[in-house]
């Protein structure tokens, strides 16, 4: 068995944690690799170990949204131990490590998609994500303005502090904030979600998951992928989002419900 162990290097006693769970993996013979944070992690996977049966991420949901970016483009699984606050997509705490290291050998667990979204700007590829991809203003006093298409069809001018793309997962995150739907994870679809729209006729969507949403944008804005500034985007600009070709895949031990979880993680 091959595990990769990576952790945020900036989150308190993760390192010490990741550490001690990789010799413990180690002692039970199994091939094991550590990476501190997203990028060392992307070079590591690339670099030989993109055959891994597991990544293992210890940390919040930020953990695991970057780890996914080097994941889904080899198919390798993630199981995420929280050290977060919320953890959603945490299977596990620190203290279960022992008996879901059992189950991983003994392969009593099941593997859950998710799916994820592709970015583009003028054409141009930006990145692929799992939870959103969001067009923000740029300063406090600003607002975005932006003509929005979904499946080349006008939806109209939105005058906004933002617009949100998000998959299903991503419905528990920003989108949500912003009044979107909770949507569950298994369903195929596309949310657009304006944050605090200056018109009552823009209001969110629910596209299909094959859907091509366009945003070409009058104003300059932010890009931000899964809560991280990507790039400045100048008027004339246009962000495109579809699906991406890629799937993000968990390693779950026992059925999730999403809306008790929703309940447990946010009451």
């Amino acid at each position: 068995m091959k595990l990769v162990f990576s952790t945020n290097p900036y989150k308190e006693n993760a390192a010490e944690l990741m550490n001690k769970l990789a010799d413990k993996t180690a002692r039970r013979g199994a091939e094991v690799a550590s990476a501190m944070g997203s990028e060392e992690l992307a070079k590591l996977v690339g670099s030989g170990w993109s055959d891994a049966d597991c990544i293992v991420t210890i940390g919040g949901d930020g953990t695991i949204l970057r780890a996914m970016h080097a994941a889904s483009k080899c198919g390798v699984p993630v199981l995420g131990i929280n050290m977060g606050r919320v953890g959603f997509f945490s299977e596990i705490g620190a203290e279960g490590f022992d008996t879901a290291l059992d189950r991983l050998y003994s392969g009593s667990y099941d593997i859950e998609q998710r799916t994820m979204l592709r970015c583009c700007v003028n054409g141009e590829y930006v990145g692929d994500c799992l939870n959103d991809y969001s067009v923000h203003r740029q300063e406090l006093s600003s607002i975005v303005q932006l003509d929005l298409y979904v499946d080349g069809d006008a939806v109209g001018n939105v005058m906004a502090d933002g617009l949100i793309v998000a998959t299903p997962s991503g419905s528990t995150a920003y989108t949500m904030s912003a009044g979107g739907p909770v949507v569950a994870p298994k369903l195929e679809c596309m949310l657009v979600t304006p944050v605090c729209p200056h018109s009552l006729t823009i209001r969110p969507i629910v596209a299909s998951s094959d859907s091509f949403v366009e945003a070409k944008v009058k104003s300059f804005c932010r890009l931000i992928e899964d809560g991280q500034n990507v790039r400045i985007i100048e008027p004339g600009d246009t962000v495109s989002v579809c699906r991406s070709q890629y799937t993000a895949k968990f390693i779950r031990f026992d059925k999730r419900n999403v809306f008790k979880l929703l309940r447990e993680k946010l009451q």
